[in-house]
Order: C-alpha cells, then sequence, then structure tokens
C-alpha cells in the first residue's frame, strides 16, 4: 500500500499569467513614478495629487453601477467626498485661520468627520432620487457608504504623511520640516506594510495558492496568498520600525519626549505591523464584493492591469483607516487627552 505524501508544489505559470505580471509590473512603475515624487516633497504637491485621487474616485464610484444618472449627483458626490477628506483643512482654517506659515500639513493634527457634511450629502441624495428615475433608493444607499468610506480612507492616507510634519512643526517653528527625511517616515513604513501585503499574496498565491479564501467574491485569492502577504509584510514593516527606532528614528517623531513608535514602545510596532495586511486583505474583498454585485471586472481604466484608483486603492482605504485610528487611539491614551473622533 503506497502512501501519498503531503508535499508543497510549485504552480506553473502560463502565458496568461506571465503577460499580465508584465502589465502589472509596468503600470505599477509608472504609478510609483507619480506618486514618489509627491511623497517626497508632500505639502502641496501631495495634497493636489490626493485631491485628484478624490475626483477620480468619486466618479467610479458613482459609475459603477453603470446607470445613466443626472450630472448633479457627479458633482454633488465629487462636493462631498472632497470636504469629507479635506475636513482637517476647511475645520482648522475656521478656528486658526491662515497659520503655519502656509504649510498645509499644519491643518492636519488630527482626524475630524463633519456631521454637517454628512447630513447635507443625505438631503442631496434623497433629493436627487425624488426627480431622477434611475436613481433608486438602493444606488443612494452605495453611493453614500461608499462615499464616505473612501473619503474616510483618503483622509487618514493625507493624515499619515501631513501629521508628522504637523509634529514636528509645531516643535520647531515649520521651518520646512515637510520636506525632511524624518516626516516621511510613517508613509514609507505604511506603503511597505500594504504593498508587500499585495505583493507577497500575489506571488505567494500564484505559486503555492491551491485552496480557495472566497471563490464568489474573489476566485484568485488563496490562503496561501493570504498569509504569505502577512507574514511578509509584518516582518518587513515591524523590521523597519524597528531598525528606524534603534537609530533613533521612530516613523513618528518624538512629542513631549517620547514617541508611540519608539524603542521603548517597540510593541506599538509589532501590533500594527501585523493588523495591518489583514485589514488590507478585508479591503481588498469589500471592493471585489461590490464589483461582483455590479457585474463589473474594474472601476476603471486609469492603469493598464491594475484598473482604475478604487482598484489600486481598495487595501490601502482600509488599511489607512487602521492606522490612523491607532495612532490617535495610542496617542490619546499615552497622553491621557480625548481625541475629538473618539
Amino acid at each position: 500500500m503506497s502512501r501519498e505524501r503531503n508535499t508543497i508544489t510549485i504552480n506553473k505559470l502560463n502565458d496568461e499569467a506571465k503577460a499580465s505580471l508584465k502589465t502589472r509590473v509596468i503600470s505599477a512603475i509608472v504609478g510609483l513614478a507619480v506618486i514618489i515624487p509627491a511623497i517626497i516633497l508632500g505639502d502641496w504637491l501631495f495634497l493636489a495629487e490626493m485631491i485628484l485621487l478624490v475626483g477620480i474616485a468619486s466618479y467610479e464610484i458613482v459609475h459603477c453601477a453603470k446607470k445613466k444618472y443626472s450630472i448633479w449627483l457627479y458633482i454633488c458626490t465629487g462636493l462631498a467626498m472632497f470636504a469629507l477628506t479635506f475636513w482637517p483643512i476647511f475645520r482648522n482654517l475656521i478656528a486658526y485661520g491662515a497659520v503655519g506659515e502656509g504649510h498645509i500639513y499644519f491643518y492636519f493634527d488630527s482626524l475630524y468627520i463633519s456631521f454637517l457634511v454628512l447630513v447635507l450629502s443625505i438631503f442631496a441624495l434623497f433629493y436627487i432620487i425624488m426627480w431622477d428615475e434611475n436613481f433608486t433608493v438602493r444606488d443612494a444607499s452605495f453611493i453614500f457608504t461608499t462615499g464616505l468610506l473612501t473619503a474616510l480612507g483618503f483622509q487618514c492616507l493625507t493624515f499619515i504623511r501631513f501629521y508628522p510634519a504637523n509634529l514636528m512643526g509645531i516643535s520647531e517653528g515649520f521651518y520646512n520640516t515637510n520636506n525632511t527625511f524624518v516626516s516621511m517616515l510613517l508613509m514609507i513604513y505604511f506603503l511597505i506594510a500594504v504593498f508587500f501585503t499585495d505583493i507577497g499574496a500575489y506571488f505567494t498565491g500564484m505559486l503555492f495558492g491551491k485552496k480557495k479564501i472566497n471563490p464568489r467574491i474573489s476566485p484568485k485569492k488563496t490562503w496561501a496568498g493570504f498569509f504569505g502577504g502577512l507574514i511578509i509584510s509584518t516582518v518587513l514593516s515591524a523590521t523597519f520600525g524597528l531598525v528606524l527606532a534603534a537609530c533613533g528614528y521612530p516613523i513618528l517623531p518624538v512629542v513631549k519626549g517620547f514617541s508611540i513608535f519608539d524603542l521603548n514602545h517597540w510593541y506599538n510596532i509589532i501590533i500594527l505591523s501585523a493588523i495591518i495586511p489583514p485589514f488590507a486583505t478585508l479591503g481588498d474583498f469589500v471592493f471585489s464584493a461590490m464589483k461582483r454585485y455590479f457585474d463589473t471586472k474594474d472601476f476603471g481604466k486609469l492603469m493598464p492591469g491594475h484598473g482604475g484608483v478604487l482598484d489600486r486603492a481598495d487595501s490601502i482605504i482600509f488599511a489607512a483607516l487602521v492606522t490612523g485610528l491607532f495612532i490617535i487611539i495610542v496617542e490619546a491614551a499615552c497622553y491621557g487627552e480625548i481625541n475629538p473622533l473618539l
């Protein structure tokens, strides 16, 4: 009697998979060439790119259902998402005026949600329902929920880039701190965590993936890919954060004598590194479920092989949300202050 041995086998790549991989790599390189200068220079250039992404994302959300809607729906959705994403700027401009020596990062001192914008958005959607026969309550619910989720995710992403510079600017008098290497460390750490979740899952799933996680929503994602992305991302991002902390450059600048990510608080780095990959994967599944519901392959065609903004930002949105909330919750606990979002 022969016994079958449980061995790990490597999947062979067919021509389609190789062509798809080549297209994805080229598009990713072009995308990074556009994004990296904004991350490095920050301030107004980063804000400009975020405004562009919010505008494209708002269009993709409305266009997802493939119905002929009124132009006012596109306008209202775009304005609402723009207001929710950049509410910290509007709020602090009203509170403090034009201060901070012209640096936009001065206004991102925390995360904020506008109750006024939420209520006005609901009213606008239901008014459109009244006179646009193609626009239903189901459509309004989808656009409101997805738009809110996306806008808050983009606000958290902007917060991740601007908040370290904000902390440094307040303590150092806004002496061009936005463009220093230290102010970029949190964003670099975040991108390592998110990108290597995707990259690790893609390659380990492609090579070793057998058992599907949920074929109904995402037929290509496997458990091997999930755990591969989780392990690779956690190890690399945690190592990045710990090494910088050991060198005296924590990914969040030192304020009031310490940082929540310095070497004395090494466990915060480990915890955040471990929770980003599952939430990034959840974001991928949530937006995939939306596409399955509307029977569409991609939200857009901005990047060949990658789709539109939402196709690339799905995991980033959820990861940014959990990262932003983690920072303000841990800081509130450490500093003994109540954050306005909590």
